[in-house]
C-alpha cells in the first residue's frame, strides 16, 4: 500500500505508525565518523512523506517491554528521533549514553522475519534498537546478543506490519550490519567502512566497492592517462578528474560507494566540535535526496527529509531537516537520566535566516 492510501483510510498517528512499520519507499544512509578523539553516529533519512518526528529522550528507568521477552525495567538511556505511542517510543535511529549508536535502515527485497522460535531470544524489528542500545554498551556486547537473537514476524499492532530493515551498529571502534535473510538466517557483518544504505545484501556492497578501487582524491594520479599507452592529445580538464566514475545516483549501491568514499577521504582542518559535526553533515549531503530527483510516483518525490548525528561521547544529537538546513541540537545528559518519563522535543522545521543588514 502507498503513502496516499494509508491517509485515505488513516488519519493522524495512526497513519504515520502505520505507514511507518509496514513501509513505504523510505531510503536511507547510515554513517559512523571520528575526527580525532570525537566520534559521530547518525543517518539520512529518505522518504517521500515528512512525518511530524520529535527527538525522543528514553531515560534509564522507563521500562522496555516485549512481546515475546523479558522486558528490561531499567536500561542505558537513549536519544534519537522517533515517535511516541502508548507510551512506547518507535525509533528510527538512537545513541546511547554509553556511546553506542543503531539505526535501521530500509531492506526491502531481501529482509526475511521469521516466527517465535523456542530457545531464541525473540524480538520484534520495532524492539530491536531499544533492546540492544538499553542492555550494550560496545560493538562486541551487542555481537555476543545476536547470536542467540531471532527477529520475529511480530508487528507493532494487527493493522501494522513489521517493517523490513537491517540495522548499522557502531561505537568509537567499530561497526556492524546486522541482516536476517530467509536463506542465511541472522548475519553480523564486520564493516570496516562505517556506513550503510539499502539493498542489496551487505556482502554485495563491500565486493561492489573494488570496481572504484582507481577512484582517486588526487590530481597528480592524472598527470598521464591509463586508458592506453599511446593515448594522443590527453588533456587534464582541472581538479576532480580523479573521481571521475564515482557514482552519482540516488539508488542504495551508488549511494553506498559514494558515502565511503567521501568518508574514507574526508579531511577535518580541526579537532573542534564545531568542525566534526560541520564535516560529519557535508559526508552525509554527498547522498543528499533533492525535492523533484527521485519520483516514486506521480508528483511525489523522495527527499531527504531529515538527517542527525550524535556525539558518542558527550551524547549531543544534532539534526537539520530538508525545510531547515540550521543544524540544531539536544543534549542528552541535560535531561534527568534516572527518570522514568519519555521526553520528546519537536523537530524545527521553520526555515532560520540569519540576516547581516
Amino acid at each position: 500500500m502507498n503513502a496516499d492510501l494509508y491517509f485515505e483510510e488513516y488519519s493522524g498517528i495512526a497513519a504515520i505508525e502505520k505507514s511507518i512499520l509496514q513501509g513505504g519507499y523510505i531510503m536511507c544512509t547510515g554513517l559512523s565518523f571520528a575526527n580525532g578523539n570525537s566520534h559521530y553516529f547518525g543517518r539520512n533519512l529518505d522518504l517521500e512523506i515528512d512525518y511530524p518526528v520529535d527527538v525522543v529522550i528514553t531515560p534509564r528507568n522507563h521500562p522496555f517491554r516485549f512481546r515475546n521477552a523479558d522486558g528490561l525495567k531499567t536500561h542505558n538511556a537513549i536519544i534519537g528521533m522517533g515517535l511516541v505511542q502508548n507510551d512506547y517510543p518507535l525509533y528510527f535511529e538512537g545513541v546511547n549514553d554509553k556511546g553506542l549508536g543503531m539505526a535501521g535502515l530500509a531492506f526491502w527485497t531481501s529482509c526475511h522475519y521469521f516466527p517465535v522460535q523456542e530457545g531464541k531470544l525473540n524480538l520484534a524489528s520495532f524492539e530491536i534498537l531499544q533492546y540492544i542500545l538499553g542492555k550494550c554498551s560496545t560493538v562486541e556486547e551487542a555481537k555476543e546478543e545476536f547470536k542467540n537473537i531471532n527477529i520475529t514476524n511480530v508487528g507493532f499492532s494487527s493493522a501494522m506490519a513489521p517493517s523490513p530493515l537491517h540495522w548499522l551498529i557502531s561505537d568509537a571502534n567499530s561497526s556492524i550490519v546486522v541482516e536476517q535473510t530467509e536463506a542465511h538466517g541472522l548475519m553480523v557483518y564486520d564493516d570496516p567502512f562505517n556506513v550503510l544504505t539499502n539493498e542489496p545484501e551487505f556482502p554485495f556492497h563491500e565486493k561492489n566497492l573494488s570496481f572504484y578501487c582507481n577512484v582517486s582524491n588526487h590530481l597528480e594520479n592524472f598527470s598521464e592517462t591509463r586508458f592506453a599507452p599511446n593515448f594522443p592529445d590527453f588533456i587534464k580538464m582541472g581538479a576532480g578528474m580523479g573521481t571521475s566514475g564515482l557514482p552519482g545516483g540516488l539508488d542504495s549501491m551508488s549511494r553506498f560507494v559514494r558515502v565511503a568514499f567521501t568518508r574514507l577521504n574526508s579531511v577535518c582542518s580541526n579537532e573542534t566540535e564545531e568542525c566534526s559535526i560541520q564535516q560529519f553533515f557535508h559526508i552525509l549531503s554527498s547522498v543528499y535526496q533533492t525535492n523533484g530527483c527521485d519520483q516514486v510516483k506521480p508528483g511525489e518525490y523522495e527527499v531527504t527529509q531529515y538527517s542527525c548525528g550524535a556525539n558518542l561521547e558527550t551524547g549531543r544529537f544534532y539534526y537539520t531537516t530538508y525545510s531547515n538546513q540550521s543544524i540544531t541540537a539536544v543534549d542528552l545528559h541535560k535531561e534527568d537520566l534516572d527518570s522514568d518519563r519519555i521526553v520528546s522535543y519537536p523537530v524545527k522545521r521553520d526555515l532560520r535566516v540569519e540576516l547581516q543588514n
